[in-house]
């Protein structure tokens, strides 16, 4: 997910360099050429909660191995074992999850958690990507917030559900007023998501990564399916020492495999986010597929190995560039629903219609991101 900082603002544009273009799918206008970035966006203090400060880092999981690959969907469909890569490689299913729920402790059905933890690692950011504005918290069955202020609702910030069996629905809501207090919340924050992010439980370097999702089409939804950089040499013995985390967690490589904004459905975009100095011949572009992708499932994938990075959206690629220096390390999965941010309100000013980044179409809640596998081949 592009992750917009002091360190990497000036990496970040809607169009920033031309598209190194595989086939005919990916349209490219001059007017959206000419959509250079927008001004920043100028952000108030929050009054609402100013005494309020970001909601307390919970306890970061030390690496559990994830479990091998599954054979079967829990109905008993066959999951390919073995894919032939866009360029052309024969390659073995490594990792997946097919959201077929598993039991939790409490006897409920639940995400996979020796697959998948549900916040970032890093400090007060474990929860929402403060660079990027977004509007959201990435909250949990377990997230209690300051479990002193109504105990009894403690819990109930669960994001995650399953609807119907092999898919997992990820949901955007936002919380009721009474409640911003106890979950640290306020009104340029005030909305539950969930982050799905294998880091710490399966990482990876080189290969096939699939997944397919059903995108929610509500202004203000951005949808990702991402890859951030890991380098456990790094963590030292104890992972939860916050200068040994960053070393392996610096931000950059990242790979956007889709972003996507639910007030534009016609197209979606991906990206890579560089280290300071690197060069590549692509690294951001839109997809403008000539239908609404929020009708119905798509499949999107990246192919990535020591000399180049493909893009696919079912099936057919659309875009590829060299793999920079910097992504020739183990990586991460990440699956998220975001709410608002920054891109989203430069989006809206650009079209005339004025947004704060936490001004959403909240009447349309909840949004939902079906999530049907995510799938990994090396």
């Amino acid at each position: 997910m592009t992750f917009i900082s002091a360190k990497n603002t000036s990496q970040f544009s809607p169009i920033r360099t031309p598209l190194f273009v595989v086939g005919t799918s990916l349209l490219l206008s001059a007017g959206l050429m000419a959509a250079e970035t927008q001004p920043p966006v100028t952000v108030p203090a929050d009054t609402t909660t100013a005494a309020i400060e970001a909601p307390p880092k919970p306890a970061w999981v030390i690496t559990q191995t994830a479990p091998p690959p599954s054979k079967t969907t829990a109905d008993g469909t066959p999951v390919p074992q073995t894919v032939t890569s866009p360029s052309g490689k024969q390659l073995t299913l490594k990792f997946n999850d097919e959201f077929d729920a598993v039991t939790d402790k409490d006897g409920q059905p639940y995400i996979d958690r020796t697959k998948w933890q549900t916040t970032f690692w890093q400090g007060s950011s474990q929860r929402t990507l403060w660079g990027n504005i977004e509007a959201q918290y990435y909250t949990d069955k377990d997230y209690a917030g300051d479990w002193k202020i109504m105990p009894e609702k403690n819990g109930v910030l669960n994001p995650f559900s399953f609807n119907k069996p092999g898919n997992l629905t990820i949901s955007a809501t936002k919380v009721p007023q009474e409640l911003w207090k106890k979950f640290y919340m306020g009104e340029q924050r005030c909305f539950s998501s969930g982050l799905l992010i294998s880091d710490q439980r399966f990482d990876f370097q080189y290969g096939y990564i699939e997944g397919r999702f059903k995108l929610p089409a509500n202004r203000g939804a951005w949808p990702a399916f991402w890859l951030l950089g890991n380098d456990p040499t790094k963590m030292g013995d104890d992972p939860k020492e916050p200068n040994l985390a960053a070393a392996a967690h610096e931000w950059g490589p990242e790979v956007d495999i889709f972003e996507f904004f639910g007030h534009r459905p016609n197209k979606h975009s991906a990206g890579l986010i560089l280290r300071k100095g690197e060069k590549t011949n692509w690294k951001f572009g839109f997809n403008e597929v000539g239908y609404d992708i929020s009708q119905d499932y798509h499949t999107w994938g990246l192919e990535w190995n020591a000399d180049n990075m493909i893009l696919t959206m079912d099936g057919k690629v659309w875009a590829q560039t060299n793999t920079p220096d910097s992504f020739k390390r183990p990586m991460y999965l990440l699956v998220n629903l975001a709410v608002g941010g920054q891109w989203y309100s430069q989006e809206m000013s650009a079209a005339k219609t004025l947004a704060k980044p936490w001004e959403v179409d909240e009447t349309s809640m909840p949004w939902t991101m079906d999530c049907d596998y995510v799938r990994v081949y090396q």
